[in-house]
């Protein structure tokens, strides 16, 4: 018997999503909106918002990181957007079902590690089919390092 694959609710179980769908509420528009934007953007239906199975999360959380930082370092860091927009519809070599949770994991990593604003910017635009300026980006960011803060 197959096990059913667990939920990914993307505003809950991810720190950046929250922060993502916080922003997102400041500026009059609701949950609903945004997960609507997400799903539509990625052609994906609710039911294939789930986690990545652990021993293929472990890989692909080797190997994209890898992927990412080759780009940076051939000054090819305009293709991370394409890629984590791929990932998440699961249209990348390396894994066929989507993963909008890893993609969310790469966006907090590079969020938190690498000076890439206009990258995240347009990772977050095309992830959510709409124009998001660095300001709402700015802010995503601000709202995460708040939350260590205290």
């Amino acid at each position: 018997m197959d096990k059913k694959p667990y939920p990914f609710l993307p505003f809950e179980d991810s720190l950046v999503g929250e922060k993502i769908l916080f922003v997102w509420q400041e500026s009059h528009h609701s949950e609903k909106n945004l997960k609507d934007h997400l799903l539509a953007a990625l052609n994906l239906n609710e039911d294939q918002l789930v986690f990545t199975p652990n021993a293929v999360k472990q890989k692909l959380m080797v190997s994209f990181p890898t992927e990412i930082r080759n780009l940076i370092a051939e000054n090819r860091s305009s293709e991370i957007p394409t890629l984590l927009v791929n990932i998440a519809k699961g249209k990348t070599t390396a894994n066929p079902e989507p993963s909008v949770d890893i993609t969310f994991e790469l966006i907090e990593w590079l969020l938190t590690g690498f000076d890439l604003d206009e990258v995240l910017r347009e990772t977050l635009s095309l992830l959510f089919g709409t124009n998001l300026n660095l300001e709402f980006l700015t802010s995503v960011r601000a709202e995460y390092f708040k939350e260590f803060r205290g």
